[in-house]
């Protein structure tokens, strides 16, 4: 009897190998778990609103056919390596917190089992899950951040495939020293650099201090707020004393619309407003400004030339997608950022054909994605030794009176979309005056 059920044993653990089964097999995926963490409340919210959009959009296109959508996983459901295993994004709230923001982190790492770290979307919370997530040993990427210090400290398990600030930063003055060569102002000599005192805005206020003083520029005022102002009349008095032919701007949204309301009321507008991210790239923040003309004329750093995109058929087929979770509101450049990013890291778990973190980091550092693949107009995904996209690059546009962003930086893609600049920055009496966009 004892030798019988060695037998039978050994014909099930054949009858078990023939058919690939193994007991120290790991089971199937059956769904690909990404936590996405993102600032829903708090100073933050607008922007973290558009990203779980973004999200959601991205979620959308894994799992359902899109025969016709030429972005990575777009056609077929699911992942055709694992099975067609569904993407589930796990989404938590961090109240704009980065304390929260890291306990979060380290529960959707040890209770929900995540594989993959998406958030903050701002510099400064995710600088503070990055030596958590190391810890752990899994992906981190956030695409929307831009703070150059994330990439270069140089973590193991952090990615990004946006552009970083030193690039973008770089653009808006390469912009305004190139610009009289184009037809542009030659009486512009002084600056004012004002930004927030978090990691977004310091890096932005280094980098554009550093450049503004290569270029030869006076710089006559250089301020620094606390995130979530709620008044900053002392500083615009500061500002209109100092009268700067240029203002370099960096602030959020809610401290960008506090700005706003008190320049109004002191009557002062620079001959220039530049700006970087913040609320520049807030698709909601350029939508409210349509009852007040508040945006127009305003220069700003983007990761992508939003008016030649936006003629791709992807883009128009990704956009409608979006509009299905944003309630009618077009992507901005925050949202096509995080859906290239989260793309890029639905191909990456595809081509590791696995959620092993080795095999997922193993894929990551293989990328080299082209601009066919992409709704955004990056020259391709591909990674330096610290996991920056190397090839993700910036224009320079401005906000016209259509409430609509234009390229005018580099000088080729500017002739093709065909914008005639408005100089110098117009009044609030100009803004009252003109017809407001609907």
């Amino acid at each position: 009897m004892r030798g019988f059920r060695v037998t039978l044993a050994a014909v099930v653990l054949l009858l078990m190998a023939a058919i690939g089964f193994s007991p120290s097999a790991p089971a199937a995926v059956q769904e690909v778990l990404v936590g996405e963490l993102l600032p829903l409340t708090g100073n933050f919210a607008s922007l973290g609103q558009q990203y779980l959009w973004a999200g959601q959009t991205a979620e959308d296109i894994v799992n359902n056919d899109y025969a016709g959508l030429q972005v990575p996983l777009g056609p077929g459901k699911g992942f055709p390596s694992l099975g067609g295993a569904t993407l589930k994004l796990v989404v938590r709230d961090d109240q704009s917190r980065g304390d929260l923001a890291r306990t979060l982190a380290e529960q959707l790492i040890t209770v929900n089992k995540v594989v993959w770290l998406n958030g903050d979307g701002t510099s400064g919370n995710t600088s503070l899950l990055q030596p958590v997530v190391e810890g752990f040993g899994i992906p981190l990427s956030c695409h929307p951040c831009a703070s150059p210090t994330l990439t270069d400290k140089g973590f193991k398990w952090f990615w990004r495939t946006g552009p970083n600030d030193r690039t973008m930063v770089a653009s808006v003055f390469s912009f305004l020293k190139e610009w009289p060569d184009h037809g542009g102002p030659r009486d512009l000599k002084t600056i004012a650099l004002f930004s927030c005192d978090n990691l977004f805005c310091q890096d932005n206020h280094k980098i554009a201090t550093e450049l503004a003083t290569r270029d030869g520029y006076q710089i006559v005022a250089s301020l620094t707020t606390k995130t979530g102002a709620t008044t900053l009349a002392s500083e615009v008095q500061r500002l209109q004393a100092a009268n700067p032919d240029i203002l370099f701007l960096v602030q959020y949204p809610p401290e960008t619309t506090v700005f706003q309301a008190d320049a109004k009321r002191a009557g002062w507008t620079p001959k220039v407003i530049a700006t970087s991210n913040g609320a520049y790239s807030d698709q909601t923040w350029l939508v409210a400004q349509r009852a007040t003309n508040g945006a127009a004329g305003w220069i700003g750093r983007d990761p992508t030339a939003i008016d030649l995109a936006s003629q791709k058929p992807a883009w128009k087929q990704v956009n409608e997608i979006y509009k299905k979770y944003s309630h009618g509101q077009d992507m901005g450049e925050l949202a096509m950022r995080e859906i290239t990013g989260l793309l890029w890291m639905a191909d990456v778990i595809n081509r590791a054909k696995s959620v092993d973190p080795a095999a997922l980091a193993r894929a990551a550092e293989e990328t080299n994605m082209t601009p066919e693949q992409m709704i955004i107009d990056y020259k391709g995904i591909k990674f330096d030794k610290n996991h920056q996209n190397e090839l993700a690059t910036g224009v320079v546009t401005q906000v016209g009176w259509d409430d609509q962003k234009h390229t005018i930086w580099p000088w080729d893609l500017a002739k093709r979309a065909g914008y005639t600049m408005i100089h110098p920055n117009p009044s609030w009496a100009e803004r009252d005056a003109k017809p407001k966009p609907r």
